[in-house]
C-alpha cells in the first residue's frame, strides 16, 4: 500500500438533533476517532471497502494523538501495518500495539486510542456492521 490517495477528510461534529442512528458507520468511526482539535493534517483516512458487512479504512496517527474515549460502534479489529498505537480499554488498562499486531473491541466496549511514539502509526480498522 502506498501514501493515502486524497486528502484527509476534517472532523465533523453531529448536528444537534440528528439521530446518531441515521449516520452511517463509517462516519461514526470518524467522530469518534479523530479529536475535535485535530485539524487537515493531522489524520490520514482512506477508505478501503464499504459494503453492507464490513468497512475497512486505513487511518495514519501522527505521533501524539490522542482520539476521544468512545464506546465501539460495531465489533471493531485495529490492525497494526506500521509504527505502533495504544489503546486504553475500560476494565484492561493500557495495551501497545506493534506492526503486524491485532486489537479487538467488541461492540460497546469503552476505549480510546493514542500514539504515544515519535513515528506515524498507520492502522488498517475493520468494522464488522450488523446484520
Amino acid at each position: 500500500m502506498g501514501g493515502l490517495d486524497r486528502a484527509p477528510q476534517s472532523p465533523q461534529r453531529v448536528p444537534h438533533g440528528v439521530s446518531m442512528k441515521r449516520l452511517s458507520l463509517p462516519m461514526l468511526l470518524f467522530l469518534l476517532l479523530v479529536p475535535a482539535s485535530a485539524t487537515t493534517q493531522d489524520v490520514g483516512e482512506k477508505k478501503v471497502l464499504d459494503n453492507d458487512r464490513v468497512a475497512v479504512y486505513e487511518f495514519v496517527f501522527p505521533p501524539g494523538f490522542k482520539g476521544e474515549e468512545h464506546g465501539a460502534v460495531a465489533d471493531e479489529f485495529a490492525y497494526v501495518l506500521d509504527g505502533e498505537f495504544t489503546v486504553v480499554t475500560q476494565g484492561k488498562g493500557k495495551q501497545v500495539f506493534r506492526r503486524g499486531e491485532i486489537e479487538y473491541a467488541a461492540r460497546r466496549t469503552v476505549h480510546y486510542s493514542l500514539n504515544e511514539s515519535k513515528k506515524p502509526a498507520r492502522v488498517l480498522v475493520v468494522l464488522l456492521k450488523e446484520r
